[in-house]
C-alpha cells in the first residue's frame, strides 16, 4: 500500500505541472492570437478577462496539487486532505482526470492509508 500512496502523490505531482505548463503555453498562445485580430476592443477586454479568471483558478488547483502531493510524500498530516480535494477538482477533467480522482480516492480512502508514509523513529 504504501507505493501506491507514494505512486499516487507522484502522479499528482507531475499532474499539476502538466497543468501548469499546458495552461501557459495556451494562454501565451490565445494572447498572441487576440492581440492582432480585428475583434472590437470590448469583445478583447472581456476574451482577457474571461482568460484571466479561468488561469487564475487552475493555477490555484495545480497549487493545491502540488503542495498536497509534496506535503504527502514528507508524511504531514494536510497533505491527504489536499490530495482528495485536489482529486475532487480532478473528476471533472475526463479521462486522464478522472482516473487519477478514482485511483486517488481508492488509494487514501483505504484503512491502511494514514499508516503509509509515516516516519520510522530510529
Amino acid at each position: 500500500m504504501v507505493n501506491h500512496s507514494r505512486l499516487c502523490a507522484w502522479l499528482h505531482l507531475i499532474s499539476g505541472v502538466a497543468i501548469i505548463v499546458v495552461l501557459s503555453i495556451i494562454l501565451a498562445t490565445a494572447a498572441s492570437q487576440y492581440t492582432s485580430s480585428s475583434l472590437s476592443p470590448y469583445v478583447k477586454s472581456l476574451m482577457g478577462t474571461v482568460g484571466l479568471v479561468v488561469g487564475t483558478a487552475l493555477c490555484i488547483v495545480a497549487g493545491i496539487e502540488l503542495v498536497g502531493a509534496a506535503a504527502f510524500l514528507a508524511s504531514k498530516p494536510i497533505g491527504r486532505p489536499l490530495l482528495m480535494l485536489s482529486a475532487a477538482f480532478h473528476v471533472i477533467n475526463f479521462p486522464i482526470g478522472t482516473a487519477l480522482s478514482v485511483y486517488t480516492f481508492w488509494v487514501l480512502l483505504r484503512a491502511q492509508a494514514p499508516q503509509g508514509l509515516q516516519r520510522r523513529e530510529a
